[in-house]
């Protein structure tokens, strides 16, 4: 049981780990398409219609697909300061307790995020910008951002869960995972 776990928590992380690549060519690309529109604007006075759009929804795009990632390595927002004076366990269960309201927020993403991108879809609307994308494909973003959460986050819960009952760590929060009597810092890679 221990192994299917940890593949899980694997296969998890390796997608939200892809997703930061994949993200960093898309905020390449979309910062070297907004520099050509400044120039356009400032020196031909000849600005294009799709920036807008292309700024706005790709921070959308950063801030939601990333979002799996940076619970996978640990950084999302809690109060450390309190947090780290508790022993593991009992981190455990405070973030078993905040892992209830994440999965709501996640469903709220996935359920309401689909009925938008369906909603979208049948009635064929399109951006208003210079693009004319169709809005489906733009809040498609939110359901696969709420859905890569999702997945950290249930990680997340399956690693608490262990904890709980052993006491130890069951991989790190880089996905490495770690095997011996100590909980974190055995030194025994897998």
């Amino acid at each position: 049981m221990k192994s299917i776990f940890i593949g899980f928590n694997n296969i998890v992380t390796k997608i939200n780990k892809a997703m930061v690549y994949i993200t960093g060519i898309f905020v390449l690309f979309m910062s070297i398409m907004l520099t050509i529109d400044v120039l356009l604007r400032y020196f031909l006075n000849s600005p294009t219609g799709w920036a807008f759009d292309l700024a706005t929804w790709g921070t959308g795009l950063v801030g939601l697909v990333l979002g799996g990632y940076v619970m996978s390595i640990g950084k999302h927002v809690r109060v450390d300061f309190f947090f780290e004076k508790f022993s593991l366990r009992v981190q455990s269960i405070i973030d078993m307790i905040s892992a209830l309201f994440l999965f709501l927020i996640v469903f709220s993403f996935v359920w309401l995020g689909f009925d938008y991108v369906t909603h979208y879809y049948n009635i064929g609307a399109v951006s208003t910008g210079g693009t004319q994308m169709p809005l489906w494909v733009q809040w498609l973003i939110i359901p696969i951002g709420g859905l890569l959460i999702g997945l950290q986050g249930l990680s997340k819960f399956i690693e608490d869960i262990y904890i709980i009952i052993t006491g130890k760590k069951l991989y790190d929060t880089d996905g490495v995972t770690v095997t011996g009597s100590n909980s974190v810092g055995s030194g025994e890679v897998v």
